[in-house]
C-alpha cells in the first residue's frame, strides 16, 4: 500500500504580534504570522511600496515583536530573531535550553530584550551589545507560563500563571524578584495574560474573566477595574495621554486621569494584537493615527480627532497550515481542520476537489450526524454545528451551539455518538485538572456536563455501544499544570442510568488512552502512546496488551491525543501511534507498518485511509 499525496488543504495567516516604526522617514509595520515557518511581513501602510516577506526558519509561532534602535526583535519557537532593513533576518540563537515556546517580548531603556517562556516559566534577557543571553530562571515555582511583560525604571514586570495569576517584579541587574499582590477577587483566576505600563500605571488583564485591572506604581495601589476587555495589549498613549484597548467588542479610549471611557466607531470582534501610531497616513496626514493588524494580515487605521477609521488589505499570502483534525462528513466528503489559524477544508474524493473556508478557529475534533457536521473549537471549547447543504456563513453556518468555558473546558478532542446523543470529551483550561464529559441532544438542544468523572484527568477518547459509553483519560490537564496521577483511567458510563458503572486503570504505567474502538465481538481496543490493549467490558478487565513502539513518558511535556486515532474494519485495526500508521490483525495478532510519518486518521466508505503529514493530506488506497 502506497500513500498518495493529495495536497495542502488549508492556507492562512495568524498575526498575533507586530511592531511599528519608521524607516527613512516612512511609516513601517512589522507583522509576524505564525505558521510553518513563521513569516515576517514588512509593510508600508501608505501602499507605495510592496510588502516584503521573510521566512523565520525553525519557528512555527510568534507572540512577541519589539522595535529598538538596533533592530526589530522577534520571539519564535525558543529562538530569538533580529530584523534590520540592511541585513534582513538574523537567527540570534536559542534563548534558554529546553524552553521551546516564547510569549511576549519587552525592551528596556538600554535596548536589551526580554521574553517569557514555556514550559519552565522562565524569563531571558538578550543584550545586543554583547550578543549574550541571560537566564533569570522560573519566575514562580510551579507556574509554567511567563506570559506578559513590560520593562520600566530598571525593573521588569512579568505576568505569570496558569494555576494562579502573579505579577512578578524582577530586578534585571541583580535578578532579585518580588510580587505585586493582586486584588482578592483574582483568586480562582488563571493568568496575567497581558501587561502594559503607561505613565506610571500598570494595566494587567486577567483571564479567564477578561477583566482589566489598573495599578498605580507610585502610590502602590489598585484603581479602576474594567470588565469584558480583550487582549493582547493597551496602546501607547496619544498626545493627551489617553490609551486605547478593546472592550465590549469595540475600540475604546480611556482617559488615565479621569477614568472615563469613550466608545469609538471601530467595531473589533476579534482581540487586538499590538498597537502603533502612524505619522503621515492619508486618513489624517496632519496628525497621528492609531493602527493595528488583524489576524489575516489586513490592518485598521483610526483617527482619534474625527472618530473615522479605514481598513487596508495588501492581500498577504499565507502559508500552508498544519492539519489538526479530520473526519468524514454527512455528505461523504472528508473535512479537515487547521491548527492555530483555523479554517475548514472539504475534500471530495469523487472529484479530488478541495474547497477551503475561513472564519472558524482551531478545530480539535469533529463528528458527522443528523445531516450536519459538529465541530469542537479551541479555546473555550466552543461547539458548532455546520450544515454542508447551506452556504458557508460564519456566525450563522457554522452556528455556535454552546461553549464549555464556564465549566473550565478548553479543547474538545473526543467525539462519539451514544444513541441519539452526542458525547464530547474535553481537556480543561490552562492550569486546571478535571476534564468533562458533555452529552448533547440535537433534537431539543439539551445538554448535561459531567466534570471529574475521571479523577484529575482529561477525557481524550470515547467509544459507545448498547447504552454504554467508554471514556479514556489523560493524566495531563490543561497546559501549565503538572500531572497528579501516574496512570490513565478507563471509565464505563451507563447512558440510561446516567452513572458510572466502572472505572479503573487498564494498563499500569500508561499515562494517556488516546483512542478507543469496539470490535465485532464487543471487545474494546485502546491505544496509548506505543501500546495497544484489548479490554473485555463484561469481565471489566484487560485481556491482553501489545507493545507497538517504544515510548518514554518522561520525555513528553503533555500528551492528549497527539494525532492518534484507532479504526476497526473487518477484523483489522488501523491506527496512528508515535507518527506511525499501522494495521493490526486481531485474529493473527500480526502488526504491519503502513507509513512512518503520519498524523490523524480516518477511513471512507470504500475503506481508503486518509492521514496528515504536517500540512499535507494523504490517501492510502484499500
Amino acid at each position: 500500500m502506497k500513500a498518495l499525496r493529495i495536497g495542502e488543504p488549508l492556507n492562512g495567516l495568524a498575526v498575533w504580534a507586530s511592531a511599528y516604526g519608521t524607516w527613512q522617514g516612512v511609516d513601517r509595520i512589522y507583522a509576524v504570522s505564525s505558521g510553518s515557518p513563521c513569516i515576517l511581513f514588512v509593510l508600508d501602510p501608505s501602499g507605495e511600496q510592496a510588502p516584503e516577506r521573510y521566512a523565520l526558519e525553525g519557528s512555527d509561532h510568534c507572540w512577541g515583536v519589539v522595535l529598538t534602535a538596533s533592530g526589530v526583535y522577534i520571539g519564535g519557537s525558543g529562538i530569538l530573531y533580529r530584523y534590520t532593513h540592511e541585513d534582513g533576518v538574523e537567527n540570534l540563537g536559542e534563548m534558554i535550553p529546553s524552553e521551546f515556546y516564547t510569549w511576549r517580548l519587552a525592551a528596556d531603556a538600554q535596548g536589551r530584550i526580554y521574553g517569557g517562556c514555556y514550559p519552565g516559566g522562565k524569563v531571558f534577557q538578550y543584550d545586543p551589545s554583547t550578543g549574550v543571553f541571560r537566564d533569570y530562571g522560573a519566575m514562580v515555582s510551579g507556574e509554567q507560563y511567563a506570559r506578559s511583560m513590560e520593562a520600566w525604571n530598571g525593573k521588569l514586570y512579568v505576568g505569570v500563571g496558569t494555576q494562579t495569576p502573579h505579577i512578578v517584579v524582577l530586578d534585571t541587574e541583580t535578578g532579585d524578584r518580588s510580587e505585586i499582590g493582586l486584588p482578592d477577587e483574582c483568586r480562582g483566576e488563571q493568568l496575567v495574560y497581558d501587561l502594559n505600563i503607561i505613565q506610571g500605571k500598570l494595566f494587567a488583564r486577567i483571564t479567564p474573566s477578561a477583566r482589566l485591572y489598573i495599578y498605580d506604581l507610585e502610590l502602590q495601589e489598585w484603581g479602576d477595574t474594567l470588565d469584558c476587555v480583550s487582549g493582547l495589549s493597551v496602546s501607547p498613549p496619544d498626545e493627551l495621554g489617553n490609551v486605547y484597548f478593546i472592550k465590549d467588542d469595540y475600540l475604546q479610549r480611556y482617559d488615565i486621569r479621569t477614568g472615563s471611557l469613550f466608545v469609538t466607531s471601530l467595531a473589533m470582534p476579534e482581540p487586538a494584537g499590538d498597537y502603533g501610531w502612524l505619522n503621515n497616513h492619508a486618513l489624517k496626514p496632519t496628525a497621528r493615527c492609531l493602527t493595528g493588524v488583524f489576524r489575516d494580515g489586513s490592518f485598521w487605521i483610526y483617527d482619534p480627532a474625527t472618530d473615522r477609521h479605514t481598513v487596508m488589505d495588501f492581500g498577504l499570502q499565507g502559508q500552508p497550515l498544519h492539519l489538526q483534525s479530520m473526519t468524514n462528513g454527512p455528505d461523504d466528503a472528508l473535512y479537515i481542520g487547521g491548527y492555530f489559524a483555523g479554517g475548514l477544508a472539504r475534500f471530495d474524493s469523487s472529484t479530488d476537489e478541495i474547497i477551503s473556508y475561513r472564519g472558524i478557529g482551531q478545530t480539535e475534533g469533529m463528528l458527522a450526524g443528523s445531516d450536519c457536521l459538529y465541530l469542537g473549537v479551541y479555546p473555550r471549547a466552543n461547539i458548532f454545528k455546520y450544515d454542508p447543504n447551506q452556504e458557508w456563513k460564519p456566525g450563522e453556518n457554522p452556528e455556535l451551539l454552546f461553549s464549555l468555558q464556564e465549566e473550565e473546558q478548553d479543547r474538545p478532542f473526543a467525539w462519539a455518538w451514544a444513541g441519539d446523543e452526542l458525547a464530547i470529551g474535553t481537556v480543561p483550561s490552562y492550569g486546571r485538572h478535571g476534564g468533562a464529559l458533555t452529552l448533547y441532544h440535537p433534537t431539543n438542544s439539551s445538554r448535561e456536563v459531567f466534570r471529574n468523572l475521571l479523577p484529575q484527568q482529561s477525557v481524550v477518547s470515547l467509544a459507545s455501544r448498547n447504552q454504554l459509553l467508554f471514556a479514556g483519560g489523560s493524566v495531563w490537564g490543561g497546559l501549565g499544570i503538572a500531572p497528579q496521577r501516574a496512570d490513565a483511567s478507563l471509565m464505563i458510563w451507563d447512558m440510561q442510568k446516567r452513572s458510572k458503572e466502572w472505572e479503573g486503570v487498564p494498563v499500569q504505567g500508561e499515562r494517556a488512552i488516546s483512542a478507543l474502538v469496539i470490535d465485532d465481538v464487543g471487545h474494546l481496543w485502546g491505544l496509548t502512546a506505543g501500546l495497544l490493549f484489548r479490554f473485555d467490558p463484561q469481565l471489566k478487565q484487560t485481556v491482553k496488551t501489545y507493545s507497538l513502539f517504544k515510548m518514554d513518558w518522561n520525555a513528553v511535556t503533555h500528551f492528549w491525543r497527539s494525532g492518534n486515532e484507532l479504526l476497526y474494519k473487518e477484523g483489522k485495526l488501523y491506527g496512528v501511534s508515535m507518527n506511525r500508521l499501522f494495521k493490526f490483525d486481531v485474529l493473527s495478532e500480526e502488526l504491519e507498518m503502513l507509513d512512518d510519518d503520519a498524523r490523524l486518521l480516518t477511513m471512507d466508505r470504500e475503506g481508503d485511509l486518509y492521514f496528515a503529514r504536517t500540512t499535507a493530506l494523504y490517501r492510502m488506497r484499500k
